[in-house]
């Protein structure tokens, strides 16, 4: 029964996850030029569902609220990195590029992750394959992005940027976060992170002039809202963090890897998006170096 319960959030991670990037690319065109106020919307939303249900899970206990300065600064460096920046970042970024590479590109943070604790942690230090495994990663994305002198500075490369500039927050705020000696229960950390980084993006699209307005939000910017705060953030990191606790922290990031791959379905289905062979091989060699990078972990889980 509980494996089964396990398959199925691994499965809806990766629906939401998946869908949340064409989500963001709805959002975007019914409210153009205000990429950093939507991404704060949905922290927004997301931690008023999320924030009730980590109080409720912690039954009597406070480990839901931020006591000790461990606590303090887990949330400082998921508010910075992991939920403010990473998504202003992402967001901004998909206004030039498409859903898939957007994902693509995304999915590249587990094996940045790996890369920055072994300069963090000393006991995390990197194995001649898992070396490879990040060199591979980092190949991936230029597949994917296939930078060229003519290409600077236009728009499709700032996107690209941003979007991988978004990965590498991620993985900073993980593996930052993991330095501190923190007593809140996980969820509560994750759930107050949101808000905080939601608040603040809000000065952040201000001094950007984001217009601050939704009067001519449609109801499918509504329902893109919707979808990213509730069922791709509260509901998706609740299942993300329940799987960790089940499974172990390498199996519950394979999903990862099927992100993008949801995505580009929805987004060839939806909003007819090209796959390109640069997109595909760039991939394989994403998922390529993230495999070398936890050889171990894959090789106990397929045996």
């Amino acid at each position: 029964m509980l494996r089964n319960r396990n398959a199925v959030l691994f499965v809806y991670c990766a629906l939401a996850w998946g869908g949340s990037f064409v989500a963001i690319k709805v959002g975007l065109r019914a409210v153009p030029g205000a990429p950093v106020f939507f991404a704060a919307l949905r922290l927004l939303g997301a931690s008023v569902v999320i924030l009730p249900v980590a109080a409720y899970l912690a039954g009597e206990s406070d480990r839901w609220i931020p006591r000790s300065w461990g606590d303090a600064a887990v949330v400082a460096f998921g508010a910075l990195f992991v939920t403010g920046g990473a998504n202003a970042l992402l967001f901004a970024g998909q206004q030039y590029v498409t859903s898939s590479v957007s994902s693509v590109l995304f999915s590249l943070n587990p094996v940045i992750a790996a890369a920055l604790a072994a300069v963090v942690i000393p006991k995390d230090s990197l194995s001649w394959n898992q070396a490879v495994g990040v060199l591979l990663g980092i190949l991936g994305v230029v597949v994917v992005a296939q930078p060229s002198p003519s290409q600077l500075g236009s728009g499709g490369v700032v996107g690209e940027l941003l979007v991988f500039g978004s990965a590498l927050f991620v993985a900073v705020g993980s593996v930052a976060s993991q330095r501190f000696p923190a007593k809140i229960d996980t969820v509560a950390s994750t759930a107050w992170s949101l808000f905080v980084g939601g608040v603040l993006l809000v000065p952040l699209a201000l001094l950007l002039g984001e217009p601050f307005t939704l009067v001519h939000a449609t109801p499918t910017f509504y329902a893109a809202l919707t979808y990213l705060a509730v069922i791709a953030t509260a509901g998706a990191y609740a299942a993300y963090f329940t799987l960790i606790a089940e499974i172990g922290a390498t199996r519950t990031t394979l999903v990862s890897y099927l992100v993008p791959l949801v995505t580009a379905a929805i987004s060839v289905a939806f909003l007819g998006e090209p796959i390109t062979p640069a997109l595909v091989g760039g991939f394989a060699l994403i998922v390529l170096g993230f495999v070398l990078v936890n050889r171990r972990a894959v090789a106990r889980l397929l045996a």
